[in-house]
């Protein structure tokens, strides 16, 4: 056999056991939208690396046909292989997002290995939905927000892992959300790039009229989801980086609302 034979066997074995993981990773564990705020093109790279580069070019380094040891190097190979795959593959499926909790204003997508580390299960999960990652509402009472606050301070935890306050999504928070809604429109008005954005995702859902635009803070950046308030669900995700204006239009209703106190002192 040649060393170029052997190479090809190696990559085409390599590649099947490519399409097997990427089917997991774009269908069961980062599918749209999470693919692409939260790690997805990371995890590609990191596979395609292991898997399809650094096996099957060892290989072909290593291989030549009748050198002595070379069943042992061939099996070094592949256990190095495997070993380094076996860990890609534990991590990937570890940090895959399991829910996508909206808290106060946006939705965070929050990793499988952080909900165990709070022992937050699977099972738990499942009472809010039937999706995979499950959508959950986290219902922090108003009046309570800045005794939580501080508790999230004092122990480094962030808000969304209260599963205490978390809710199945139902039709009863759906004005709460209407009124969070950002008005894209408005902002994206003056900027060509985002505009263009903005009125693609208006032809991708132009049967839906009761949506709200709600921000998603993923672990490598900020986009605006589409929220489908019949069906209380994501049904898109929009390129646009929502937390700036989300912060302004916050500060504009805080003035307002102190607007009457100042009067009336």
């Amino acid at each position: 056999m040649s060393r170029f034979k052997a190479f090809s066997i190696h990559f085409a074995i390599s590649f099947v056991i490519f399409l097997i993981l990427l089917y997991f990773i774009l269908v069961q564990w980062y599918p749209q939208p999470l693919f692409s705020t939260d790690g997805g093109w990371r995890v590609i790279r990191i596979i395609v690396g292991v898997d399809l580069i650094i096996g099957p070019f060892l290989t072909l380094i290593v291989f030549k046909s009748g050198k002595p040891g070379l069943k042992f190097d061939l099996a070094m190979i592949a256990l190095v292989q495997a070993l380094a795959l076996s860990w890609g593959v534990w991590n990937t499926y570890n940090e895959r997002p399991a829910a996508i909790i909206y808290t106060l204003d946006f939705f965070t997508p929050v990793p499988a290995y952080q909900l165990a580390e709070q022992g937050i299960t699977a099972k738990e999960l499942k009472q809010y939905g039937d999706t995979w990652p499950i959508i959950i509402y986290s219902d922090i009472p108003k009046e309570n927000l800045s005794e939580v606050l501080a508790k999230s301070m004092r122990e480094a935890k962030p808000l969304y892992l209260y599963n205490e306050y978390y809710k199945k999504f139902s039709k009863e928070q759906a004005e709460i959300l209407k009124d969070s809604s950002m008005n894209l429109e408005k902002y994206v008005d003056d900027k060509p790039e985002l505009k263009k954005l903005y009125q693609h995702s208006l032809l991708t859902s132009t049967a839906k009229t009761n949506i709200s635009y709600l921000a998603l803070h993923s672990r490598e950046k900020w986009v605006t989801t589409v929220f489908d308030l019949d069906d209380m669900k994501i049904i898109d995700t929009i390129d646009i980086e929502p937390s700036a204006y989300t912060y302004a239009q916050k500060v504009k209703r805080k003035k307002k609302s102190a607007t009457p106190e100042k009067s009336a002192k």
